[in-house]
C-alpha cells in the first residue's frame, strides 16, 4: 500500500488522535509509516492538518497534487485543504460544522455548506458523514474523529486492518470512553459499506 492522506479539522476535534491511530495501525499491519503534524491555534479552534504518509516515502510532508485522501473533520477546513488534493481525487468530509477562529478573526460569513458540498462533489470523488452525530449517539460527541475512521476504513478509500484499528484504539481509550469510540467505529463502519455501495452504483 502507498497512500498519502491529509487530515484536516480545527483544534479540540481529535485530528491529531485520529492521525496517530491511522499511523500506529499501519504500523501494526507491516506498513512504512511518516506522520507530521501542522497547527495553528489548535487550543481555540485553530486549523489544524496532519499528513499521514503510508508507504516507501522519505520526506513527511506530502507534496503538493500528490493527496489520496483527504478526511476532514470541518466542512471549511475541508475545503481549504483541497488546493493540495489533485482533481478527482477523494474525499472524506464531517458535515458538522464548527467555524475556524480565523472566520471570526476576519469578521467573514460561514459558506452555505450545500454550496460548500456542491463545489468539492464536482471536482472530487466526496462521501459525507454527520460524525458528530453518529458519535453522540454512540455516547459521545469526541468520538466523531472515530466515527469517521470507520466509514473511511467501511468505503474501502482507507486500507487499513479493523482488526489493528480496534488495537490501537484500545491503547488510546479506556473503560467507557474506550467502549464509546468502539461503538462509533462500527457505527461509522456501516455507514461507510453503505456508501461504498452508492459510490458504485452511481458509477455503474
Amino acid at each position: 500500500m502507498k497512500t498519502n492522506i491529509l487530515l484536516a479539522g480545527v483544534g479540540g476535534q481529535g485530528v491529531l488522535t485520529l492521525g496517530l491511530i491511522i499511523s500506529r495501525a499501519a504500523l501494526e499491519q507491516g506498513e512504512n509509516v511518516i506522520m507530521s503534524e501542522i497547527h495553528g491555534l489548535a487550543q481555540r479552534g485553530g486549523s489544524v492538518t496532519v499528513e499521514v504518509r503510508i508507504g516507501n516515502f522519505r520526506a513527511p510532508i506530502i507534496p503538493d497534487g500528490d493527496v489520496d485522501l483527504t478526511i476532514g473533520m470541518e466542512p471549511l477546513e475541508t475545503m481549504r485543504s483541497l488546493s493540495r488534493a489533485p482533481t478527482g481525487s477523494r474525499v472524506i468530509m464531517s458535515t458538522e460544522k464548527l467555524a475556524p477562529v480565523s472566520l471570526s478573526i476576519r469578521h467573514e460569513e460561514y459558506p452555505d455548506l450545500r454550496v460548500l458540498t456542491e463545489s468539492i462533489s464536482d471536482n472530487f470523488h466526496l462521501g459525507t458523514i454527520d460524525a458528530v452525530s453518529v458519535a453522540r449517539k454512540s455516547g459521545s460527541f469526541r468520538a466523531a474523529n472515530i466515527a469517521i475512521l470507520g466509514f473511511a476504513i467501511g468505503t474501502g478509500w482507507l486500507n487499513l486492518s479493523l482488526e489493528c484499528t480496534r488495537n490501537q484504539i484500545r491503547t488510546i481509550f479506556s473503560k467507557k470512553s474506550l467502549e464509546i469510540n468502539l461503538k462509533a467505529l462500527e457505527a461509522g463502519l456501516e455507514m461507510g459499506k453503505s456508501a461504498q455501495q452508492e459510490f458504485v452504483e452511481r458509477l455503474a
